[in-house]
């Protein structure tokens, strides 16, 4: 099934393609991975990482209760939203809204499907099991109390003024 914009991925795979031309070279793991992917799998990948941003705790709620996604979001104006973020637009009702999808929500969408597919290093994965250290031989490892947020960085960097700040994510 091919996917759907709105329904279950925030961009077309022609997008998604575009975004790793422009973003990755072609001896790059990432461009390699994904155009090695058949069109099914690509739309798969792709729907996978709308489904795990959508499950994140962030702020604000859908604009439309209908819609199937969690972006666009409405703020409300306590959190001015206008003057910090402008891609929000003032909407009657105490909000601002997102009149669209952001680009940083596609480019993260774009990202996570390239980490379902590489994957994630050895490290992200035992942080992500409350791992705090583990030694071998000589070698030992401390995990401090960063960032809790098991999304991969350029991910998490691209979604982070709309992750709930006050939820830690695990």
């Amino acid at each position: 099934m091919s996917l759907v914009v709105n329904l279950d991925s925030y961009l077309t795979q022609i997008e998604a393609t575009a975004y790793v031309t422009a973003n990755y070279a072609s001896t790059d793991a990432q461009y390699i991975a994904w155009n090695a992917l058949s069109t099914t799998d690509k739309d798969a990948r792709l729907r996978k990482a709308t489904k795990i941003i959508d499950r994140q705790p962030l702020t604000g709620g859908k604009v439309l209760y209908t819609q199937t996604l969690a972006f666009p979001r409405a703020i409300p104006t306590d959190y001015y939203y206008n003057q910090t973020h402008p891609g929000f637009i003032g909407w009657g009702n105490g909000y601002y809204v997102q009149p669209s999808i952001p680009d940083a929500v596609k480019n993260a969408q774009v990202e996570l499907a390239l980490c379902l597919m590489t994957g994630t290093s050895k490290r992200l994965e035992l942080q992500r099991e409350g791992v705090k250290s583990f030694s071998v031989g000589n070698l030992s490892e401390n995990y401090g109390s960063g960032r809790s947020n098991p999304l991969p960085y350029e991910v998490y960097e691209l979604l982070k003024e709309f992750l709930a700040t006050s939820v830690s994510i695990s």
